[in-house]
């Protein structure tokens, strides 16, 4: 295989740029005869097929694709199962210069309805799909490779091309020209990667945090921007489904792009009435909320959203959901075409690792045990009897692509009438191992392959912002570890921090309550733990209602006797439903108390005097205190407290409504008229003296 490199300036950044190429190279920019490694993305090979002086046959394995291309240029032809050989032939008699998009498995239409092929010049676009679909379409595959030898002049063209070690195993490919460009300034994608024991589990939770207005976000010129809509990428339609269901969305909000197939119809039918496989939108028509993407839009077709976001999520425990991150990753980052939309530079990859350990050495054994198996197949069929000869012909025709080559790539070849051993089945195979063994093998192993493929895993501090947000609309954390979270960005500062806690708070209102009624330091006294301080709380309420109850009984100055105190606790608590044992020194929780001896008529009696309400376990009074001390410039302040304005400010209605009946429980008593009688004033000097 000879291979040529072909520098691209840093003045050049598409290649339909043709006065540029001119200007540096003395021509216009031609796709070679051979394979073409664009190295990026939407460099604007394809326009260039399309738009060129040359007849031109565009092959695609991805039907949405081609209808994707034909859409933005109506005077294509586009060749796809249904289409009949007369509409070939009047396309080909009308058209000045024919631009012709087909399916693989149409070509051999389209080439019976060719004379001369010596002007004609075919693409063969997103070529490494030959390799990554050959599991279940090599039979196809081999064929139109077969029909496309008849012309002279053929592209392969890929931005991640299969890779060398197994072209050099295909023979269609062994001996064909590589060229590939080498850009002298690219465009990367920053990659948010987020391991996850079950990558659907965190599809789901992306879809609810969208439906309930929990958007990431992004700042652009000092603006914040949110991201409204989202593209999940994921290589299962039965997944997708499920999701659909699971989160209730209704067809207004979402977009299901899979391949043309009854098996898929019949899946999304599932799903309920007026879901039906959608199409992409074209640059200006609207995007809906969701769009869910199998592998059919994983390569070559142009998303056109303003504020999309990118996900990706790959399970690499089954072979078609694990996402090869040299070739499909770096494809899928690539589809989002508008420069405007400020998410396109970003893209979210959500996957988990291999959870089976298998050798090389014994793969190795497996593929050797196939390869006898085959060319044993291969021999005893096509020496068998003719009855027998076609018993197997019959059985293997009935057998169906999905199952066909586990034992053996063994493949009746109907063009040849013969037996043949199936090449592209067997290096697939080679090729889904090491994806799923060597590209998740751990979270080192991903990052090295994302480096290797050009992404960005570094951060900025835009990248930064991204990050924390998704961080928390992704994971399904436990509650200590957000709770924690949330206190620590309650004790920094920045636009980082406060972006990721605004997500905490919308997501999780009662760290926010949890946060506000007992603070960060008994919080982080208490361990995190949801279960202290829900009690820690109940205390909280317990202890406000006896100190509203006492505030109308005992009076600054006052001074009571230990049985008295005993006696007005006993009837407090017993309002109140407190069951704990009655101790005069309980007032000190509420009251700043010095022991006495009062006169009586049997003598002196131990008593307390009230010296002034005790402020240490009173949180909300005990911040105002803070804040009023900062005041210097102010010689007093009033501050009129009622439990409406308090409840106001924990904003308890956004508790989850799971949680919300606990949390209202909690607080529920005692009500404003129990509590704050009137407005109560305070002056700078009582404030300053405690």
């Amino acid at each position: 295989m000879r291979k040529e490199t072909i520098k691209i300036p840093a003045c050049i950044r598409y290649l339909t740029q043709q006065d540029k190429f001119i200007e540096e190279f003395g021509k216009p920019f031609e796709l070679p005869n051979g394979i073409l490694n664009k190295e990026i993305p939407n460099c604007g090979a394809t326009t260039v097929a399309l738009t060129d002086g040359h007849k031109t046959i565009i092959c695609s394995p991805r039907n949405e694709l081609l209808r994707n291309k034909h859409e933005q240029y109506p005077g294509t032809l586009l060749v796809v199962g249904g289409v009949e050989r007369r509409e070939i032939e009047a396309y080909l008699q009308t058209a000045e210069l024919p631009k012709i998009l087909v399916s693989y498995d149409s070509v051999h239409k389209l080439t019976a309805c060719i004379g001369d092929k010596s002007d004609w010049r075919v693409v063969v676009d997103e070529f490494q799909c030959l390799l990554a679909d050959s599991s279940f379409k090599s039979e196809i595959e081999l064929y139109f490779l077969d029909d496309s030898r008849s012309f002279p002049y053929v592209t392969f063209l890929s931005a991640t091309p299969i890779l060398d070690k197994y072209l050099e195993q295909i023979d269609h490919f062994k001996d064909m020209d590589y060229y590939q460009l080498d850009w002298e300034e690219k465009e990367t994608v920053r990659m948010y990667r987020e391991r996850a024991k079950n990558p659907v589990s965190a599809a789901l939770e992306i879809v609810r945090h969208y439906r309930e207005g929990n958007y990431p976000s992004v700042y652009v010129d000092g603006e914040r921007v949110y991201s409204k809509e989202c593209v999940i990428f994921l290589n299962s339609v039965n997944n997708i489904v499920n999701i659909i269901k699971q989160t209730g969305l209704s067809p207004e909000e979402v977009n299901i792009i899979v391949g043309n197939s009854e098996e898929n119809d019949r899946q999304i039918a599932r799903i309920g009435e007026g879901f039906t496989r959608g199409r992409i939108p074209l640059k200006g028509e609207a995007h809906k909320m969701f769009t869910f993407c199998t592998s059919t839009a994983y390569a070559g077709c142009d998303f056109y959203s303003t504020n999309a976001a990118t996900f990706v999520i790959s399970d690499c425990n089954r072979p078609n959901t694990a996402v090869d991150i040299a070739t499909e990753l770096v494809q899928i980052a690539g589809r989002q075409r508008l420069a405007s939309n400020p998410f396109r530079g970003f893209l979210t990859f959500i996957y988990n690792v291999s959870a089976e350990e298998v050798e090389q050495e014994a793969f190795n054994e497996h593929l050797c045990r196939k390869v006898n198996v085959t060319l044993d197949e291969v021999r005893d069929n096509n020496n068998a009897g003719e009855a027998l000869k076609a018993k197997r012909i019959k059985d293997f025709r009935r057998t169906p692509d999905s199952v066909k080559y586990q034992d053996s790539y063994t493949m009746y070849d109907e063009r040849k009438g013969e037996f043949v051993f199936n090449r592209l089945a067997y290096v697939n195979e080679q090729y889904c191992f090491d994806v799923q063994k060597f590209n998740y093998q751990n979270g080192i192993t991903v990052k090295k392959h994302l480096q290797e493929s050009n992404f960005d895993t570094g951060e900025n501090q835009t990248y930064a912002v991204y990050k924390e947000q998704l961080k928390h609309l992704i994971r399904k954390e436990p509650f200590v570890d957000r709770m924690r979270a949330y206190c620590e960005y309650r004790s920094s500062q920045g636009m980082v921090v406060n972006l990721a806690m605004s997500a905490l708070e919308t997501k999780y209102p009662e760290l926010k309550y949890y946060h506000d009624t007992l603070g960060g330091d008994r919080i982080r006294a208490l361990g995190y733990k949801e279960k202290a301080l829900l009690n820690e709380v109940h205390t909280v309420k317990n202890s406000e209602g006896v100190r509203c109850e006492l505030h109308g009984i005992i009076r600054i100055g006052d001074r009571l006797l230990t049985a008295e105190i005993q006696s007005i606790l006993h009837n407090v608590y017993g309002k109140l439903g407190i069951h704990k044992p009655v101790k005069a020194t309980d007032l000190r929780e509420f009251y700043d108390i010095h022991p006495v001896k009062i006169p009586t008529r049997e003598g002196r009696k131990n008593s307390f005097m009230s010296l002034r309400l005790s402020l240490s376990r009173m949180p909300i009074l005990k911040a105002l205190s803070t804040i009023c001390m900062t005041v210097s410039t102010f010689t007093s302040i009033s501050i009129h407290l009622t439990i409406n304005s308090l409840s106001s400010s924990l904003k308890l209605d956004r508790l989850p409504t799971d949680s919300r009946s606990t949390y209202l429980q909690a607080t529920s008593k005692p009500e404003a008229g129990d509590c704050i009688k009137a407005s109560t004033s305070f002056t700078m000097p009582f404030i300053s003296s405690l």
